[in-house]
């Protein structure tokens, strides 16, 4: 078959491998690395074999390899088999040098930067920081490096890319369980912000440092920077103050005002009802956050108000509505609802659910959902000899927890 008659796709497959100085036997090698022992792969040889008809084009990798190529090439399935393959991190950089010496416009690679904060973001709720914290920080190198010759609006609208961007690396790092790159990167954000007087997103940083300061039960940091974040509300998208209200909620519920935790997510719940998002925040920041992510915060506070049962109830009822791009949240859910099965007195139903989450936060490299897992694995430990509690914990003990 000549290189005229070979799909889009293969000859993009073919291409990422090479700018990679892969050879097929590397590529197989991060395939099997992306894989882990859970999933065993065919023979190298055969692998090998496969790469070959796949970048010849004679066969399409089916959907599990497709999924494992994309993970060990870190692109995704829409640059990789899908549609006109976006620029590369490393291109952009060569497009951006070309500009520095005139900077007489930044309108085609701002303009793919910006798509690509898209990708990424979809590539986050999918995947995790694992697999999306490196290409955030190659596009951050472009636009600092954007910034030197910049100047007027070239450089508001190049700013305002690096503070989403910034702030981007401060959620991936947070969640990643890196809290001095978090707010190390949330700072980085405020400071462009304030540069340009994005009141967006500076009000998104103070969210941002609130939710930083929630996992470290800073009580009245959570509740200040919250309330900071609200302070010019009329200014703010709908999705944003919903997702800035549930915060001072998560706050209340810290210092066991349970009244005032409820009232202000059911305020958030509301203004929620108007988020439509399908996980690429095209919505804007915020828009995450749904009527069923409120719920499933709202379980989160019942849990830490120390009332399981609402909690577990809570749970059952919002977990089918999370939409289903959001897969690190959902597994952060089942983290909630199995230490909320544990509260209440139900280990088997808490060790089934803790290794359901547990299965997404090895593939996501989620620190944020172990937190809460190793916290289960030792409230289940005087129950140990049961079989299901006994293969959680031994799940657990296989990410170096216990």
């Amino acid at each position: 078959m000549d290189e005229q008659a070979t799909p889009g796709w293969a000859i993009r497959l073919r291409q990422a491998r090479l700018d990679r100085l892969l050879s097929q036997k590397a590529l197989v090698r991060l395939m099997r690395d992306t894989a882990g022992d859970d999933l065993p792969l065919a023979k190298t040889a055969s692998l090998c074999r496969n790469i070959r008809y796949w970048e010849a084009g004679t066969h399409k990798p089916n959907a599990f390899d497709r999924m494992l190529l994309c993970r060990a090439l870190d692109m995704t399935e829409t640059e990789l088999f899908g549609g006109r393959a976006l620029k590369t991190a490393s291109l952009l950089r060569r497009e951006a040098q070309v500009l520095m010496p005139h900077a007489e416009q930044y309108g085609e690679v701002l303009e793919h930067l910006h798509e690509q904060w898209h990708l990424l973001v979809q590539r986050d709720n999918l995947l995790g920081p694992r697999h999306t914290v490196p290409a955030v920080c190659e596009q951050i190198t472009v636009l600092e490096e954007l910034l030197v010759p910049a100047r007027g609006n070239d450089r508001i609208e190049v700013l305002r890319l690096a503070a989403r961007y910034a702030e981007s690396a401060a959620w991936l790092y947070e969640d990643a369980g890196d809290m001095e790159q978090a707010e190390r990167w949330a700072d980085r954000a405020a400071t462009w912000a304030h540069e340009i007087d994005d009141q967006q997103m500076i009000a998104w940083t103070m969210f941002r440092r609130s939710q930083q300061a929630t996992s470290q039960r800073r009580i009245g940091d959570v509740l200040g920077l919250a309330t900071s974040a609200l302070r010019h509300s009329d200014r703010l998208p709908t999705p944003m103050r919903a997702a800035i209200v549930q915060q001072q909620a998560q706050g209340h519920a810290l210092d066991g005002e349970e009244r005032a935790c409820h009232r202000l997510l059911d305020q958030a719940h509301e203004l929620a009802s108007a988020v439509n998002d399908e996980g690429d925040a095209r919505g804007g920041h915020g828009s995450f956050c749904t009527p069923a992510y409120v719920e499933v915060q709202r379980a989160g506070c019942w849990l830490e108000l120390r009332q399981p049962k609402q909690a577990v109830a809570t749970y059952e009822r919002a977990l089918p509505s999370m939409p289903k791009v959001y897969r690190r949240d959902r597994g952060m859910a089942l983290a909630g609802l199995a230490a909320a099965y544990a509260g209440q007195g139900d280990p088997e139903k808490a060790a089934t659910t803790a290794v359901e989450a547990l299965d997404v936060a090895r593939a996501a490299g989620s620190a944020r959902i172990v937190t809460v897992l190793t916290s289960v694995g030792y409230s289940l430990s005087i129950h140990r000899r049961l079989p299901s509690v006994a293969a959680f914990r031994l799940a657990l003990a296989d990410v170096g927890v216990m």
